[in-house]
């Protein structure tokens, strides 16, 4: 079974939105495609929200989506994740749950994994 999430990326007061998506362009995405299981992955930057971004990504399956994301960001590409957030305010969704704000602790819903973002 096939995973999307989706995430909400809100320009910090500091940033700007063509420095965010440069960074999401040359950082962020490939780093992401590069994790097996990961399908696609998506910027849309006409979002609703002026001041940032709408990224979607397609894993193979739920499994690969936690497994593969978690030791990216966790251990692999901590260096993305911490530029990132300096950057943008993160707020994920997955399988219908919000599962991850930055600067904030969110019990994933379905899998009982805990992750302590970033601040």
């Amino acid at each position: 079974m096939r995973s999307r999430s989706f995430y909400v990326m809100t320009l910090r007061a500091n940033a700007k939105k063509k420095d965010l998506m440069k960074f999401l362009e040359k950082e962020w995405v490939p780093a992401l495609k590069s994790c097996q299981g990961c399908l696609e992955v998506e910027i849309l930057s006409d979002y609703g929200d002026r001041a940032g971004f709408f990224v979607t990504e397609l894993w193979e399956s739920p499994e690969s989506h936690v497994e593969q994301s978690s030791a990216l960001w966790g251990t692999e590409r901590v260096d993305i994740w911490e530029a990132c957030v300096e950057l943008a305010l993160i707020e994920a969704n997955w399988m219908g749950a919000i599962v991850l704000k930055t600067g904030e602790n969110i019990k994933h819903r379905r899998s009982g994994h805990k992750e302590r973002a970033p601040e």
